[in-house]
């Protein structure tokens, strides 16, 4: 018997978008013995095209994120923008077509904008005829999302699937499903035996710090607050493959005051969340999902313009994060929340736990199968 054979097709510009792919492709190999390809744009292209497009990206973040802002803006509003999404898709799609009649997937799956709009002009020009689907990895739909051309979306709430409606997209094509997370966030940890790992104690609030691994949250900085108060806490600090940032925290971990425990790239985030009472991190959609499958309250320090303010609007309106625009507005904001019994932190901690969707990797993997695969 000849496995159905499923290609997802990501773009590694935050972790977040593959992060998702690998979650749903396996609940497809796991639940329905399918094979799955997981690839993205930059395999079609020599790396140092792809490694140039990332460090530009990264320092616009750093050094001038008000202009990824207004680029952002940009393309969700002007005509111009969906015009040169249309030439960008025309010129990069070749390549992509020579990798997909290579691979012959049944159904393709895409998890970025970009690719997703390359497979809709394969579509469009009937170059591809098997069934896409695209899942949007953000709290958000920004408009060069949007291909009539894709047979199934997925989203995280309702408002998504209205405007994908509005702009052309069948309702009966979209499915509310929540951000794909790895089924490890739906699998309790045994949050004694981490902290033990992790020479943790259990007489304290744990706070995990994460997103510094690019560049664009001042770890060090946040590390030296957290020196400042006065309330039992524990700090873990995930510094990811910045090396530079991870040798600059652990010259710290002697001076803040608190036991410190910091981390370079991790694969058991879902462990570092089972114990963590706040998660101070940039609102990516995939980091905020996870945090919200384990319950936890995201504290989010001064998002980018773009996806990100975006993300943050959705996630103070449901009332699972607060803001942090400051470092003395983020001192604040954890020495009240540390408070023993906050009513604010109690309620912060429930909103997480009822946004959470951490079966939307299966549920997504169900309908893809069910209604694209063997329908």
């Amino acid at each position: 018997m000849v496995k159905h054979r499923v290609l997802f097709i990501s773009a590694p510009i935050g972790a977040g978008h593959i992060r998702a792919a690998q979650a749903v492709s396996q609940m497809l190999k796991v639940n329905y013995s399918c094979h799955t390809e997981l690839c993205n744009i930059f395999d079609f292209f020599h790396p140092a095209i792809g490694q140039t497009i990332l460090k530009t990206y990264l320092k616009i973040l750093d050094i001038f994120p008000q202009a990824y802002g207004t680029m952002y803006g940009w393309g969700n509003q002007n005509n111009l923008a969906l015009f040169g999404r249309e030439l960008v898709s025309q010129v990069l799609a070749g390549r992509m077509l020579d990798y997909i009649n290579k691979i012959q997937p049944s159904v393709i799956v895409c998890t970025h904008a970009t690719p997703a709009g390359m497979v809709a002009w394969l579509k469009k020009k009937c170059l591809v005829t098997v069934p896409t689907a695209a899942i949007i990895t953000d709290f958000v739909v920004h408009r060069l999302w949007v291909y009539p051309e894709f047979d199934h979306y997925f989203v995280a709430h309702s408002a998504m699937a209205e405007y994908l409606s509005q702009h052309g997209v069948e309702s009966t094509s979209v499915a509310i499903t929540g951000i794909p997370v790895s089924d490890s966030f739906i699998q309790p940890s045994d949050k004694d035996q981490v902290l033990d790992k992790l020479g943790l104690t259990r007489d304290r609030k744990t706070i995990l710090i994460m997103g510094g691994g690019a560049g664009v949250l001042p770890m060090d900085e946040i590390l030296k607050l957290c020196a400042q108060i006065d309330r039992p806490v524990q700090l873990i600090a995930v510094a990811g493959k910045n090396q530079q940032l991870y040798r600059k925290l652990v010259l710290l971990e002697s001076v803040i005051g608190h036991p410190v425990k910091v981390l370079s790239y991790v694969d058991n985030v879902h462990e570092l969340m089972s114990i963590a009472d706040l998660l101070i991190s940039k609102p990516g959609g995939m980091s905020a999902s996870e945090a919200l499958a384990m319950g936890v309250p995201l504290v989010i320090y001064r998002p980018i313009p773009g996806q990100e303010e975006a993300n943050t609007r959705y996630l103070l309106g449901s009332s699972a994060a607060v803001r942090a625009d400051s470092l003395s507005e983020l001192k604040s904001i954890l020495v009240n929340l540390l408070f023993e019994g906050n009513n604010d932190f109690i309620s912060l901690r429930q909103q997480a736990a009822l946004l959470g969707r951490p079966t939307a990797a299966k549920d997504i993997a169900d309908i893809i199968a069910k209604k694209l695969i063997f329908c």
